[in-house]
């Protein structure tokens, strides 16, 4: 499969580029598939992007607008503003067929104009047929044709009239309805505001056949773009939703809306900030999102990468994906577009070396250093003092994050049924990825054997509430200063390549676990990775305590030799400047 936009696919002995994109559930019906097959007719891959791209967007869109009339919402009462809407529909929808006339793309119109044609004196064929005579495209209408539209516009422009002075509304209602229908809402004649809304409509209505009567005398009459639904019911009380297209919203407006819906980190935040300041100062103040194009966003892609900027290819891609969010939350939650202008747009990052777990020997290199084999341990809130040598042994044999192993506390060794477990919880503003990650882990009898409970009791005993109380913890990520001072404590240690990394121990220990047979819900349970399936079946309900402790049992480390060097907390801090203050063996020792 080819990369570079979402559907495209190069099929097997062919070199021709073909779209693919799945129909939603609720429009398989009405397309007979559950997936929608397009050639894109070049073995050009950029050219295929492009296709790809901007055919998949329309079809999008034909699936939001076939939603809409399938799902309509019952409408308790039309707004002025909505009727507003309406009624500039009905003279569009006039002056759309009118000029759809006049360019030849009415094939009833056509039909008509035939018949009246073939009825006129033409010299026959020898056979008896007639043959008409060939007509240049820029010539525009016939004569006899232009004479039927002039009779047809001023008919209806009478009869609307007509209806206007009686105040027919019933005229219009079909019209109004299907109007409604194709906004995603139905209208019946118990709606509020129904007549009002008629009236308006009907007016219009006549308003627009009196302009085509224009065109037929030679004025100049345009055609207004279909504009979107500006007004539409919120609730079954008729509340009214945000503008679309009547209000303009700035990109830093939409930024600061987004900023109040969940807490994120200020990180997070400061990087999306930075996303729409950069995309503003490309693309100019103030940028409003009803006003942003599909050129606009391929350019801001094109700048990002530029060698002025001074970034990456993800830094490069993370500013842009910023601002597709946000982009995403105007359409979908804010409503403020009717579609998310830049889906698809992308920026290709090389791939980065493949985590992988850690191999015999590599095991044998970090748990060979002094750290492990005499208790030597470094000073400093960078590494923790105590936590230096814990925390990788608990990555070890629990398959825990970093993160989680960081932000420990005295009251997570506890036991369960007698068996000493770890807890790893959200409890005391405590940092977790996802609802999963709360479980209870057995603690290996090797642990045990170290001396892990020994030194959870002493740390309570002294008073601490953390189980790790030299260890610092940055509020929007625990775990960076201990994960830092690892990375380097690895590359200190001769391990020098990207990886393993400390989150390779929860590779190390799936895989053992997996090659001990234990079910992968209950690796799942140990690791905290989300189950597919029920919210049940995500936070490991059933998962026993023996199922647990068998998955723990199964972690065997026979490369590695630790002995018992635990005796106290050492607790050290580092003199001013001095935050590493360790031993390692390197090959050469």
């Amino acid at each position: 499969m080819a990369r570079g936009a979402v559907g495209l696919h190069l099929r097997k002995g062919s070199s021709i580029y073909q779209l693919r994109v799945a129909v939603p559930e609720g429009l398989k019906s009405t397309y007979g598939t559950d997936r929608i097959r397009e050639s894109l007719e070049t073995s050009d891959r950029q050219e295929a992007i492009l296709k790809a791209n901007r055919r998949r967007t329309e079809l999008l869109e034909e699936f939001e607008a076939k939603s809409k009339v399938l799902n309509p919402k019952a409408l308790d009462v039309i707004t002025p503003e909505l009727a507003q809407v309406l009624a500039d529909g009905a003279r569009r929808r006039v002056l759309q067929g009118d000029r759809s006339r006049r360019q030849g793309n009415d094939p009833i119109f056509n039909a008509l104009s035939q018949a009246a044609l073939s009825r006129l004196p033409f010299m026959p064929n020898p056979d008896g047929s007639i043959t008409l005579p060939e007509r240049d495209p820029l010539d525009g209408l016939s004569l006899w044709e232009t004479i039927g539209l002039e009779v047809l516009n001023g008919r209806q422009f009478q009869e609307a009239g007509e209806d206007l002075a009686r105040m027919n509304l019933r005229s219009v209602l079909p019209l109004l309805q299907a109007d409604a229908l194709a906004m995603g809402f139905t209208v019946i004649r118990e709606t509020g505001g129904l007549k009002e809304a008629l009236y308006a409509y009907l007016s219009a209505y006549r308003m627009g056949w009196q302009e085509a009567t224009q065109r037929d005398a030679g004025e100049p009459i345009e055609t207004d773009n279909p504009l979107p639904l500006t007004f539409a019911p919120k609730d079954s009380t008729g509340a009214l939703a945000a503008s679309k297209s009547h209000t303009n919203t700035t990109l830093m407006e939409v930024y600061g809306r987004w900023l109040k819906i969940k807490t994120r980190t200020t990180s997070t935040e400061q990087a999306y900030k930075l996303a729409v300041e950069w995309c503003e100062g490309h693309l100019g103040r103030p940028l409003y999102v009803q006003r942003v194009t599909r050129e606009q966003g391929d350019s801001f892609r094109s700048w990002l990468q530029e060698s002025d900027r001074g970034i990456g290819k993800k830094t490069a891609r993370d500013r842009l994906t910023a601002i597709k969010s946000l982009l995403i939350y105007a359409y979908r939650e804010l409503g403020l577009i009717d579609k998310q202008p830049w889906e698809g747009l992308d920026i290709r990052v090389p791939k980065t070396p493949t985590r992988r777990s850690w191999k015999e020997e590599e095991l044998q290199t970090l748990f060979g250093q002094p750290l492990f084999q005499a208790y030597d341990t470094p000073k400093g809130s960078k590494s923790g003092s105590d936590s230096a040598y814990w925390i990788p042994l608990l990555g070890l044999y629990t398959g825990a994050r970093i993160g989680e192993l960081a932000q420990l506390r005295t009251t997570d060794i506890t036991d369960e049924d007698g068996t000493p477990v770890l807890r790893i919880t959200d409890e005391d503003g405590k940092r977790l990825k996802t609802d999963a990650s709360r479980r209870s882990i057995p603690i290996h009898p090797e642990l045990i054997r170290l001396g892990l409970l020994e030194y959870a009791e002493a740390i309570r005993k002294a008073g601490h509430a953390s189980l790790w109380p030299i260890l610092t913890l940055p509020p929007e990520r625990p775990g960076l200063n201990i994960s830092n001072w690892f990375g380097q404590y690895r590359r200190d240690s001769g391990l020098t390549e990207a990886y393993p990394d400390f989150h390779s121990f929860r590779h190390l220990v799936r895989t053992r676990m997996s090659k001990a047979k234990i079910p992968e819900k209950v690796q799942d349970a140990i690791t905290g990775h989300e189950t597919q399936g029920s919210i049940g079946t995500r936070v490991y309900q059933g998962i026993d305590l023996e199922d647990r402790l068998e998955a723990i049992l199964s972690l065997s480390y026979s490369s590695i030799s630790l002995p018992r060097v635990y005796t106290s907390p050492r607790l050290e801090k580092a003199s001013r400047g001095r935050q590493k203050g360790y031993k390692v063996k390197t090959k050469e020792d």
